[in-house]
């Protein structure tokens, strides 16, 4: 029998830019194909993240002002 972890790791964006850990989030998910997108576009980038199904309680992106402070709730929310 093979058994499959599926990996809940996110990268901390504290001290990151946009492009930088757009990027490595999205190397690590490659598999889904999101791809990057630029600052000015982060919520549609965060709906589709939320939206592959790997992240139980993924936080609503819209009740967000800041990219830095939806990605550091993301990271709370796969702690639980």
């Amino acid at each position: 029998m093979i058994s499959v972890i599926q990996s809940k790791q996110v990268y901390d964006p504290r001290g990151m830019t946009w492009d930088y850990w757009c990027a490595l989030m999205s190397e690590l998910f490659a598999a889904n194909q999101l791809g990057t997108v630029p600052e000015e576009n982060w919520t549609t980038w965060a709906d589709a993240l939320s939206g592959i199904g790997r992240f139980d309680g993924a936080p609503d992106s819209r009740l967000f002002s800041t990219w830095q402070d939806w990605a550091f709730a993301l990271n709370n929310a796969l702690r639980r």
